[in-house]
């Protein structure tokens, strides 16, 4: 009876730790998954904005703002989003 609480005991704790990097692993997707997805919606709306009424907006910057936009649309161009 002894060996067969042990052995019950075991699976439990297997299974809790299957639980438990099951979530890990989840979570940790989850949170590169919606930063993914966020970076190609910044992405396709910052195209959007540059090819649209305001284009003639963003050759008229100078200054901070234009090194912002241009650092923005560098990451773009580095990782093209997926479709």
């Amino acid at each position: 009876m002894q060996f067969l609480k042990r052995r019950i005991s075991a699976t439990v704790w297997e299974l809790l730790l299957l639980l438990v990097l099951a979530i890990v692993f989840a979570t940790a997707y989850r949170i590169y998954f919606s930063r993914a997805v966020t970076l190609t919606q910044v992405c396709e709306r910052f195209e959007t904005m540059q090819n649209g009424e305001t284009a003639d907006m963003f050759t008229k910057l100078d200054g901070d703002a234009a090194d912002a936009l241009n650092d923005i649309n560098r990451l773009c161009q580095v990782r093209r989003p997926i479709r």
